[in-house]
Parts: structure tokens; C-alpha cells; sequence
């Protein structure tokens, strides 16, 4: 981290053109986010560390307590001198926060030599996972409104995103808390297997989509990764957990109030 370093500042070039790549502007989501990288500045460091910042207008009061906002875009470059993560979260208020750092030991420098780069940003369903080349699984899923959604998901990388059609974004999904809640709705008490998210990997091929589709739904009611106005359609053969109808009954209560 240079100590010297004073805000605002602009982007430098590598910051920029990171940011714009792991946000493509054939994406309408991840579009709207390319203009205020390129209108707004480097105002403020952000609270993990080196590498990370927030942009913002040169008149808006960073926000430096809140809960940090859900990664939007994400991928990586491998050089010669390591890999560099690259990250964009969503925006909350009138600010950014990206992070662009090395992974592993070492500081991150310009003196690089790319060998290749990877993002989750440029996938869409029937593409392979875009860090490994293997084929992914691809759960497709659908609200009643008929909004399209699949969850995209690599046993290889162990990593597992949401695709929303509507906007072309990729969102990471964290396996821990979904996880949570695919052991909820089969009802698995086993501690050594309910506790152990990394087993969602080993243990894919006997998951099945209804399941899959179920602990999303129930997942994206209590930690929102796409926003949206109608519920995630259940195949029939499934019933909706307890947790799901419990979350459902809740918004419905508030939604009344909000009305009245």
C-alpha cells in the first residue's frame, strides 16, 4: 500500500482497463456499471487492505461502515509473478468498491507478464466453466413472471454463480450459506456431512435440479443475489421448505403493511 498515495486520483491505466474487462459492455447489468467507472474517480482506500478502493463523485460522503455490498463481477489474471484477482461489487449509493490484488504471498507491481485471463463475467449457459474448460452443470430456472435464471456450477474450480438472462450478469455465489440450505431442505442432521460445505462438490452428481433449484430460492429470500419481483418457480414434485413458506409469509405481512 503507498503511504503517499492522496485522493481523489484517477484510475490509473491498469485499473481501468481491468475493471472495464471484467465488466463487458454487451452485458446490460454490468454496462450500466462501465460509465460510472469511467465518469467517477478514485476517492477513498476501501477497508480490506491494499488494492482496494472505492469510486465515487468527488461530492459524496463515503460510506466506509456498512455491510459490504455482494461481488458483482470477478476474474482473474495468471502472470508470471502469480495470479491477480479482480472484483467489482455492487454499487451502494453513489459509490463502488473494487479490489485488484494479487493472490497469495507477494506484493502485486505492473512488471508483469500475462500468460492468460479468465472472467466469470463473459460466461453464458452451454459455454464451459471459463477458469478450467470442463463443462459445467447448468440448473435452469424460471420466476412466475418468466424471468430466466441458471444456476452455473464447476466441479473442478468448485465454484458455483447465478446467470440472470435478463441482465447478462454472472454473480458469484458463496458455497457455504447455500449450502446451509440444501441441507435443510433434504433434512441431512448428519453434522459431518450438513457442516461440511465442500462436500456439495464431491457429492453434485447425486443432487438433483429440483433440489438445487429449492436451495436457491430459499437462499436468494434471505441473502439476495438477484433482485426481483416475482418468486423462483418450484418444479411440482417439490414442496417448498419451511424456511421458504416462513420467508414468504413474512414479506407478505410487511408488503400489507407497507400498503396500508
Amino acid at each position: 500500500m503507498n503511504e503517499e498515495e492522496h485522493f481523489p486520483r484517477d484510475l490509473t491505466q491498469l485499473e481501468s482497463e481491468l475493471l472495464l474487462w471484467v465488466l463487458p459492455e454487451d452485458r446490460p447489468g454490468y454496462n450500466e456499471m462501465r460509465r460510472y467507472v469511467r465518469k467517477w474517480k478514485v476517492t477513498s482506500r476501501g477497508r480490506r487492505g491494499a488494492g482496494n478502493y472505492i469510486l465515487s463523485p468527488l461530492d459524496e460522503r463515503i460510506d466506509l461502515e456498512s455491510p459490504l455490498p455482494q461481488v458483482l463481477a470477478y476474474g482473474v489474471l495468471e502472470t508470471d509473478r502469480g495470479e491477480i484477482a479482480v472484483s467489482v461489487r455492487e454499487p451502494m449509493g453513489k459509490q463502488i468498491e473494487f479490489e485488484i490484488t494479487k493472490l497469495g504471498a507477494g506484493e502485486l507491481d505492473s512488471g508483469f507478464h500475462e500468460h492468460r485471463r479468465w472472467t466469470l463475467s463473459a460466461w453464458h449457459p452451454s459455454l464451459p466453466c471459463p477458469k478450467c474448460g470442463k463443462p459445467c452443470r447448468e440448473v435452469f430456472m424460471r420466476t412466475s413472471g418468466g424471468r430466466s435464471l441458471t444456476l452455473g456450477v464447476c466441479r473442478g474450480d468448485e465454484r458455483l454463480w447465478i446467470y440472470d438472462r435478463l441482465t447478462g450478469m454472472n454473480i458469484p455465489v458463496p458455497i457455504t450459506n447455500f449450502y446451509n440450505e440444501l441441507m435443510l431442505h433434504k433434512k441431512v442432521r448428519d453434522p459431518e456431512i450438513a457442516l461440511d460445505p465442500r462436500r456439495f462438490f464431491a457429492d453434485l452428481p447425486g443432487f438433483r435440479d429440483r433440489e438445487l433449484i429449492e436451495a436457491f430460492r430459499t437462499y436468494n429470500m434471505i441473502r439476495t443475489k438477484v433482485s426481483m419481483e416475482d418468486d423462483i418457480v418450484v418444479p411440482a414434485s417439490v414442496q417448498p421448505s419451511f424456511v421458504a413458506r416462513l420467508v414468504t409469509l413474512v414479506r407478505q405481512r410487511f408488503s400489507k403493511r407497507d400498503q396500508v
